[in-house]
């Protein structure tokens, strides 16, 4: 259940920044997994599989980095006893250092004493050599992982249906594959092997020292319990809190795309200064959220200190004690205060590591909660492997369809037939359920009563990916990408230049090649700001050839250019258009005479059909539309 604190901020956050979104995306965005933590853990291990070699180089450096650590203080109180003449029982490393002495030669005090301070200097050698490599495979492996997450989490969003991305703003996808993967990468790269090392060093260090001294250990040791209860105590305030964090910096994301993507609109209405307030309160709303995350930190580290400190101080005194009464050596008591400094060193690591952990579950559940959603839109139980578009033939018969946030239908039985190489043309207001029709087309979204058939069959008998390869469509608003022309124009088809000039000429969109001294190899900006909005539209019936899908969907191209353009790209269409079947979403109704059956629309069911002549022969609701257009 989300804590009263995270409630606070959430209701804090959304008074600072006044925004009406944030509240809607506060709870979209409130994913708490009912995962165990040790579940979510498992889960994103799983990334580690297939570097598991690389995996276990690291946790083996890592091991071997905490065996090393717990050398240097044992022998520099060894070799204080050995000067002293402290009695001690002999652990498993004395016979080993005294072989190795013996061999060296070395017989007298002086000479062991030196003997083990090189053997100290050599150790800590080592350390920094495994700490070296222990460091850079850990974080290779982090990186590895991070990289295989990202394509995971990008891979499965490029295969999710529209109405997924209606429902999820650009920012918030930005989030998941981007902060919330890099987030997760420093389980592996930080907390993993680390943690470990950690781990391992504590775990050494207390059979070292109930060797030792088990009075003294049981002190060191008994402090762990209350370690572990205020770590809870940060995992169970810090958790919602970084949740609150996480959705209101996706808010954020968000905002700037829409905004930086407007930035003429707001320049044009003057509408920096409201833009600049909206983005200082949204920020301020973050802050408020972080520095709620730091207050819990800044409470978890100072208790955690206090809880050493006092364990350091009590073995001091009842190590003093002890050694007053020959229970321990003097070398025995410096071995354990130098082990109290240096145990509290992992065990202070481990519980950062903690807010690392957090972070990165808070982040893996986000993660998860994209890679768990299922597509909507995928491949049928009946769906024919084999099967492909080929003649273009399209027929709806009794369609109505509804989505799922409606509860009204928004086509009410819809019924015509497009046969090979036929136009048709789609008219009616906004609301009409015209862009409906042709997204049920390319099955966008399957139908909620009767059927969608290309070639006779079901759309849902085709693959979709065989389906949509079959369905070219034109939008209105076309979207360029930064890069080359010719990428522009393929798309990532493998197709020859003189094919591509081909295609560009038949659309006269050959200009646009002349008119760079690199031609094809000339990289647009983003969104193709260097074009205008004509020359933009001639690229995309360029895609359209180059594709040469047997049908082909037009939301009318020539609604947003003047009328010289609007001429050429009229000749661009005649070619575009010939030899498929072409349905056409139309706005000017200039541009339809020609189309071999016009259905207008209105309120989601057909209420015309026929040619343009037709049409305005019968003076209905096409005629009126013609006088209102022409007028």
């Amino acid at each position: 259940m989300k804590s009263s604190q995270a409630s606070s901020i959430e209701k804090k956050a959304i008074a600072i920044s006044k925004d009406p979104v944030l509240a809607r995306m506060l709870e979209e965005e409130r994913i708490e997994s009912e995962e165990l933590d040790w579940s979510l853990l498992l889960r994103m291990t799983r990334y580690i599989l297939p570097h598991r070699m690389l995996a276990m180089g690291s946790v083996g450096a890592a091991m071997i980095e905490s065996l090393l650590m717990t050398l240097p203080a044992y022998i520099i109180g060894l070799a204080l006893d050995r000067i002293i003449g402290g009695a001690r029982d002999a652990t498993f490393v004395d016979p080993w250092l005294d072989a190795g002495a013996l061999a060296m030669g070395v017989s007298e005090i002086n000479g062991m004493v030196i003997f083990l301070g090189v053997v100290v200097a050599v150790v800590w050698a080592l350390r920094w050599l495994v700490g070296v490599g222990s460091s850079f495979l850990v974080q290779v492996l982090g990186q590895r992982v991070v990289h295989d997450m990202r394509v995971d989490t990008y891979r499965h969003i490029t295969g999710m249906d529209q109405g997924y991305f209606h429902d999820n703003p650009v920012g918030r996808l930005v989030n998941r594959t981007t902060f919330d993967v890099q987030s997760v990468s420093q389980l592996f790269s930080d907390a993993f092997a680390q943690g470990l090392r950690d781990s391992t060093f504590i775990l050494v260090l207390t059979v070292v020292i109930f060797g030792l001294d088990p009075v003294l250990a049981a002190i060191l040791v008994g402090s762990f319990p209350v370690l572990i209860v205020i770590a809870l105590v940060y995992r169970w305030v810090a958790r919602p809190l970084m949740r609150t964090r996480q959705a209101v910096l996706s808010r954020m994301n968000s905002w700037l795309a829409e905004n930086l993507a407007g930035m003429r609109e707001n320049q044009l209405y003057r509408c920096e200064e409201k833009r600049r307030a909206e983005h200082y309160a949204l920020t301020e709303a973050h802050q408020a959220a972080v520095t709620s995350e730091i207050r819990s930190w800044a409470f978890l580290r100072p208790t955690m200190m206090m809880t050493t400190a006092i364990a350091t101080a009590l073995v001091l005194f009842v190590g003093y004690g002890r050694a007053i009464e020959g229970l321990v050596t003097v070398g025995i008591l410096l071995t354990f205060l130098e082990y109290t400094g240096r145990l509290w060193v992992p065990i202070r690591n481990l519980t950062e590591k903690i807010n690392v952990i957090q972070v990165a579950l808070t982040a893996g559940e986000r993660i998860f909660d994209v890679l768990d959603r299922a597509p909507k839109m995928k491949d049928t139980d009946d769906a024919d492997p084999t099967l492909q578009v080929e003649q273009g033939a399209v027929e709806f018969r009794d369609v109505r369809f509804r989505y799922a946030s409606s509860d009204d239908d928004v086509l009410r039985g819809i019924t015509f037939k497009a046969r090979p190489g036929e136009l048709i043309a789609l008219v009616g207001d906004t609301g009409a359920g015209k862009t409906t029709i042709v997204s049920l087309i390319s099955r966008f979204y399957d139908v909620t009563h009767g059927a969608v058939l290309v070639d006779g069959r079901e759309v849902g008998e085709y693959p979709l990916a065989h389906l949509r390869s079959g369905v070219g469509i034109i939008p209105q608003d076309v979207v360029v990408f930064a890069g080359t022309l010719r990428d522009n124009v393929t798309l990532g088809a493998d197709v020859d230049d003189r094919y591509v000039m081909r295609c560009l000429e038949a659309v006269r969109a050959d200009s646009l090649v002349h008119r760079f001294d690199d031609g094809l190899d000339h990289v647009l900006e983003e969104s193709g700001r260097t074009l205008s909005a004509g020359e933009r539209q001639l690229l995309s019936f360029a895609r359209g050839l180059v594709a040469n899908p047997p049908i082909l969907i037009l939301d009318e191209a020539t609604a947003s250019v003047d009328t010289e353009t609007e001429l050429t790209i009229q000749k661009a269409l005649e070619e575009l258009t010939a030899g498929r079947t072409s349905i056409v979403i139309a706005h000017r109704l200039s541009t339809i005479r020609d189309a071999d059956q016009i259905l207008v629309l209105e309120h989601g069911q057909i209420i015309e059909r026929g040619t343009h002549d037709e049409l305005l022969s019968r003076g209905g609701a096409y005629a009126d539309l013609y006088e209102r257009h022409i007028g």
